[in-house]
């Protein structure tokens, strides 16, 4: 009873400290940057929300070439529904989201974050967009396809009681520890947390799939993606009571939540919520192989054409991942993709064009990427000097690449005839959406007529899209 209650005592003002620190750099944070305010309004005002995100099989990744996560999803829709870019910031530790979120270098905390008491002295949250349990992670016997029933469960921890003296393996920051820590207590048993930010979460119940480690705890999510790998695992023990997960906000960004709030309501009800949960929770289809070279994280391989992207990018001077950005767009990194016009390859060129521009000393794929780039290299000859922004300049080109560089300069003498400014993309991609419009495609500075515009700003703007996303989890 006498350690009983020193563990208590200990537990107890463990859990006042820790607010204590939290709250001294909530108000440390607050104090210094009281000179600006960012609610919905300023939000709104810069056209962009930012949210901070964390890398896993759920939240967010790269998937043989395309961004995918639940929290991903859910933000890309709160932002198209307000009319907002969407700008992810990555961050595993949740202590350091914080601090972006206080001072104000983003917006939305989208780390699954459980929502308990000692958090929401500093954060306000939003209505929860999912619910978790934390599970026990533990390895069945080594010969357990040839037992029963009976003789796995015997030797399987079922209920808390069983886990005195072990130690369970965390990714720092992912559960929460002080609800274990009470549950040890309440049962009067001692059992040991060690947090790991070293390895990710993947990786620390592959160790336990693997005998390096024996128990570990995660969110139930998480335990059921592994599962479907390492079938010698079990996660049948729950850890906790079911939790919510929810989204962080400012407390100052009062509207922002109201906003957050009036949406997620209504959101969480539709068809498009029920899609995400069965895709990311509910699937008996794995949707996606954590051990493969093509998931983010793993080798951080965007495709098979990786090393040959690596050697041409020098052509055009650009990140090879914007030009894999390019690839998946075109091709989906299918080489023997044929389209109904006839363009072929990882790059779509047409015929002609591929005559044109692609060496014929290399081998296919090669003299096809290396292609692609020298005709990128040549429609740069062509971007006006007033274009002075990058993206712009990108943007123009990817879209003169999907539909002919005489379109972009259409679009170009329009903005210049109706006095707008030529060397904004906003400007340039109204123009090319609307040379579909016979007042625009039959105007006398329009010499190349007619285009669905439409499709070639969004090809542009998807390619630039998934290219910030190739930025945040792909190694350079």
């Amino acid at each position: 009873m006498k350690n009983f209650r020193k563990i208590t005592i200990i537990v107890v003002i463990a859990v006042l400290l820790l607010s204590i620190y939290l709250l001294i750099r909530f108000f440390g944070i607050h104090n210094q940057t009281t000179h600006y305010k960012r609610d919905y309004k300023e939000i709104i005002a810069s056209d962009t929300v930012i949210a901070v995100v964390s890398t896993n099989p759920i939240d967010y990744f790269i998937y043989q070439g395309r961004p995918m996560g639940f929290q991903l999803e859910i933000l890309q829709d709160f932002a198209k529904a307000h009319n907002l870019n969407l700008k992810i910031i990555v961050e595993n530790d949740l202590i350091k989201g914080m601090e972006l979120l206080m001072n104000r270098d983003c917006d939305i905390l989208a780390q699954s974050i459980i929502v308990t008491t000692e958090r929401d002295l500093i954060l306000e949250f939003s209505m929860p967009v999912r619910q978790t349990k934390q599970v026990l992670v533990q390895r069945k016997p080594n010969s357990f396809r040839s037992l029963s029933y009976k003789q796995i469960e015997d030797s399987l921890i079922r209920s808390p009681e069983g886990l005195k003296g072990k130690t369970l393996y965390t990714f720092k920051a992912s559960v929460n520890k002080i609800a274990l820590q009470s549950l040890s207590l309440d049962l009067a048993e001692n059992f040991f947390i060690q947090e790991i930010d070293s390895i990710s979460v993947e990786q620390i119940i592959n160790y336990v799939a693997t005998g390096v480690f024996d128990y570990a705890v995660c969110d139930q999510g998480m335990a059921k993606i592994s599962q479907a790998y390492y079938p010698n695992i079990d996660i049948k023990t729950d850890l906790s009571l079911t939790q919510n997960i929810a989204w962080g906000i400012r407390p100052e960004s009062v509207v922002l939540l109201d906003t957050v709030n009036a949406w997620l309501e209504n959101f969480t009800k539709s068809s498009d919520y029920n899609k995400y949960s069965l895709r990311y929770f509910n699937n008996n289809r794995i949707l996606v192989d954590i051990n493969s070279e093509f998931y983010s994280g793993n080798e951080g391989k965007i495709s098979n054409y990786d090393d040959i992207i690596k050697k041409y990018s020098d052509i055009v001077g650009w990140d090879w991942r914007l030009i894999a950005s390019l690839i998946y767009e075109e091709s989906r990194f299918n080489e023997n993709a044929i389209s109904w016009a006839g363009a072929f390859g990882l790059m779509q060129l047409m015929p002609f064009i591929y005559e044109k521009y692609a060496p014929s000393n290399l081998p296919k794929n090669e003299s096809h990427i290396a292609g692609g780039l020298y005709l990128i290299k040549d429609l740069y000859t062509r971007i006006p000097e007033n274009v002075q922004d990058s993206t712009t300049a990108i943007k123009m080109i990817f879209a003169g690449y999907n539909v002919g560089f005489g379109h972009i300069e259409d679009a170009i003498r329009l903005a210049e005839k109706y006095n707008e400014n030529s060397a904004s993309w906003e400007v340039i991609s109204f123009y090319m959406t609307n040379l579909s419009n016979p007042k625009h495609y039959n105007d006398t500075c329009v010499k190349h007529g007619y285009i669905s515009g439409i499709y070639a700003v969004d090809f542009a703007n998807n390619i630039v899209e998934r290219y910030e996303h190739y930025k945040n989890v792909i190694p350079e």
